[in-house]
């Protein structure tokens, strides 16, 4: 859509958010829960737990077959243990038994398809209910209001979406203005500056990264911003802590974030700064030691019917605190990105755009040798056809013409690192 009309359409699309039933029913029970006691909110967390093993067990044929087999009934569910005797979801068992988690029943408003960002080098395709696109939603909005969010508010965020070669788009839903962060540098700063200084947001928003890299473009220029913000939020990324006490005094504002994940099973709002409490009304959530003294993160998610996930081990770690409060190790490396021709430094998780449109990929990789140029190495199934290359090529150079040239190598396995490790990033210059 033209962005004047966007501009002139913005209350209709903010209202499908605002206004939804899904969201507002979700947003309104986590801000009545702050007065419920903590054994009604376990009470609660229960049933929806025993609703959705039940659900599952009756319209999914994988967990018809799986419940039969270990003789659990969700119906007798009389405890959160109870559920131990279901064995781990894994992304290998969810490639292998796609169809057969597919929920016989159809549900209300129907279903999209997505994948994973494939941190571990192999993106997993999911189906998810739309509703649980408000619903999430709710629980992000509610987090974001410890800094004093309101939905009139303002955001510019950093993220990847399709830009077109363009360097921002608004995006009236969330009243906010994506800039690209594939094209941020010392060439583009006065124009994303220039840009933001009229918008005059509340609040930045989105990877760690490319926050935080504005932030130093700033400090070592003869650039600012005219105007001061309320907070920032951050998303999808792994956090340094000194780089974010930078951030935070640079701009000279507190910052906050959430852990989360495409499957959505599991949500976690940050309590203090590496400190996370998993949200009772999202899930219920696992953690299960290791032999190596971490802790595995399990989840059972509660918005998602067409695909429900069971006891679903994530890739990520924890270590407990105190109070249920969990300290969350994530797979991405702070060293994840490749540098773009003018020093751009492109995340992983800004990379996550490419993932959408790699079919019949079991496995990728990114290899870099001298700025502005890399590697997309691609392990493909039997099923891969060579003519899919111009696709995947076209697609990426759509969103980073004049950053990265990328070619593309189709090979029969992924690097591994002398320790027989998977990197998703293999940079040899720093």
């Amino acid at each position: 859509m033209p962005e004047s009309l966007k501009y002139i359409s913005a209350p209709l699309f903010r209202n499908k958010l605002l206004m939804n039933k899904e969201f507002l029913n979700c947003y309104n029970n986590l801000e009545n829960r702050e007065v419920i006691p903590p054994a009604k909110l376990k009470e609660y967390q229960f049933n929806q737990l025993k609703q959705i093993l039940i659900y599952s067990f009756q319209n999914v044929p994988y967990y018809t077959e799986l419940f039969n087999e270990i003789n659990f009934k969700p119906a007798n569910l009389n405890s959160f243990d109870d559920i131990k005797i279901i064995p781990f979801m894994t992304k290998e068992i969810i490639r292998e038994n796609f169809d057969k988690l597919i929920s016989v029943k159809r549900v209300n408003g129907g279903c999209y398809r997505t994948t994973t960002s494939g941190s571990t080098g192999e993106p997993l395709e999911l189906l998810l209910d739309y509703s649980s696109f408000f619903k999430e939603n709710a629980f992000i909005y509610h987090f974001r209001k410890k800094l004093g969010y309101h939905f009139k508010d303002r955001l510019v965020t950093f993220r990847g979406v399709a830009f077109g070669g363009k360097l921002w788009s608004y995006n009236p839903m969330h009243n906010e203005i994506i800039f690209s962060p594939f094209r941020l540098s010392h060439k583009s700063l006065e124009l994303y500056v220039k840009k933001i200084n009229e918008i005059r947001p509340s609040y930045l928003n989105g990877y760690f990264s490319s926050i935080y890299y504005f932030a130093k473009l700033l400090s070592e220029s003869n650039f600012k911003l005219n105007f001061r913000l309320k907070g920032i939020f951050f998303i999808s990324e792994k956090i340094d802590a000194i780089e974010r006490h930078f951030v935070e005094s640079f701009f000279e504002v507190k910052s906050s974030t959430f852990y989360g994940h495409t499957e959505r099973c599991i949500i976690a709002q940050e309590i203090h700064e590496n400190e996370y409490a998993f949200d009772p009304y999202y899930g219920f959530t696992e953690v299960v030691s290791t032999n190596d003294n971490n802790f595995n993160i399990l989840g059972t998610g509660f918005l998602n019917k067409t695909m429900p996930l069971v006891r679903y081990l994530t890739d990520d770690f924890c270590l407990p605190l105190s109070d249920n409060r969990y300290s969350i190790v994530g797979k991405r490396d702070l060293n994840d990105f490749l540098f773009g021709i003018n020093g751009e430094k492109i995340s992983s998780a800004a990379l996550h755009f490419i993932s959408d449109f790699l079919r019949n990929i079991i496995g990728y990789q990114f290899i870099q040798n001298s700025k502005g140029k890399a590697i997309l190495l691609l392990v493909p199934t039997k099923n891969f056809k060579e003519s899919a290359l111009s696709i995947i090529k076209c697609e990426i150079e759509r969103e980073l013409k004049g950053i990265i040239e990328f070619e593309i190598k189709v090979e029969e396995k992924l690097l591994l690192t002398s320790s027989g490790k998977f990197k998703m990033f293999i940079r040899m210059i720093d």
